[in-house]
């Protein structure tokens, strides 16, 4: 298959519990059910390994954070999930969020990559947010950046 040739190959969308990412979320669904493939709902952790020392001489790993709050995430997006019409993948990994949907994307050959805006401070970055700002640069698929 050619590299995002098509509209048969599923729909991701990169998941983090935002506002803006639920938003993609509701619209990436459309987009599966409309093209009557998949959606895999992806969250990406990108976690430094470290240990956080707590009051009475209590401990927690920021693995352990993160993995709270990656519960967190599929909590807010279960409803949105529970409504597709299209089969749903849930899907988590590791690293860096924009590099893990575009090898991600590639790996399961989707059809279309949906994303939500986010700024993050520098210039390009205040417009669209690293996440989706790497993956409209990176990506070999198509991809979707919803307004928030």
């Amino acid at each position: 298959m050619d590299p995002g040739a098509g509209a048969s190959g599923p729909v991701v969308v990169g998941v983090d519990g935002s506002k803006a990412s639920l938003n993609a979320l509701a619209h990436g669904i459309r987009e599966a059910e409309w093209r009557g493939v998949a959606l895999h709902a992806l969250n990406v952790l990108d976690v430094t390994p470290a240990v956080l020392h707590l009051e009475d001489d209590q401990t927690i790993t920021t693995t352990e954070l993160a993995e709270s709050d990656r519960q967190e995430i599929w909590r807010r997006a279960r409803p949105l999930l529970e409504r597709s019409s299209a089969p749903v993948v849930i899907v988590e990994r590791d690293g860096d969020p924009g590099d893990v949907l575009c090898t991600y994307g590639r790996e399961i050959e989707a059809s279309l990559i949906v994303v939500g805006p986010r700024g993050r401070g520098r210039l390009a970055e205040a417009l669209l947010g690293s996440t989706a700002d790497k993956v409209i640069e990176h990506s070999d698929r198509d991809v979707l950046v919803v307004r928030s």
